[in-house]
């Protein structure tokens, strides 16, 4: 098995975390999803509640370019971090930060989300994954494995996807889902998620 640093985005409800979940357990490659609101709670100062409210959140700062250039400084995070008036960007240069570092540290990891396809970009072993699925496949396990209030769920739903397609695109300039920025698009809602599993665990065996 080479080296390689998976990310995978996804769409809300389409199986994304259980399928990065089953292959880390299956591969024992290390998985980091909502362990990265903790790690960015920790360096922000931050409580890991004030964390999830705000990651997939933007604003319209002056921070817009150092965001979406990749540059980090301790001066810049020292900045919005004095002032607490570019929350948003604060933590997502601090989480754009600590991403890189654990890709650097591992030779095999799996990132779950939060622009990583993005932010690493770069990295020699980057192999990035969408996991989509059809509205009332992804409404069913929202209702089934969130909790959701099925009447509900549909807006739920809609209004998860609405923001992570708009944090994506604020920060990273690109369009989320759109074919060219991944290397695979897989939908569970056709194939299932332990077939997904199966051929995402497949590939990184046998890259």
């Amino acid at each position: 098995m080479k080296p390689m640093i998976m990310t995978i985005s996804r769409e809300y409800g389409s199986g994304g975390r259980e399928i990065a979940q089953r292959i880390s357990d299956l591969l024992g490659i290390p998985v980091f999803d909502r362990k990265l609101i903790d790690l960015t709670a920790d360096q922000c100062g931050y409580s890991t509640r004030f964390i999830q409210e705000h990651e997939e959140r933007m604003t319209n700062s002056f921070l817009f370019n150092i965001a979406v250039s990749g540059v980090y400084s301790p001066a810049n995070a020292a900045y919005m971090h004095e002032t607490q008036a570019v929350p948003q960007d604060y933590v997502f240069l601090t989480q754009s930060k600590i991403i890189k570092q654990l890709a650097d540290q591992h030779e095999s990891a799996i990132f779950v989300g939060r622009c990583a396809d993005y932010i690493l970009r770069d990295h020699p072993n980057l192999f990035s994954v969408f996991i989509t699925a059809d509205t009332d496949f992804r409404v069913k396990r929202a209702i089934e494995i969130d909790g959701v209030d099925p009447d509900k769920a549909y807006a739920v739903v809609n209004k998860r996807d609405r923001l992570r397609r708009r944090h994506y695109n604020y920060y990273t300039g690109m369009d989320w889902g759109a074919r060219s920025n991944y290397h695979l698009i897989l939908n569970t809602g056709k194939l299932g998620v332990l077939s997904v599993t199966d051929i995402l665990t497949s590939i990184i065996q046998n890259d």
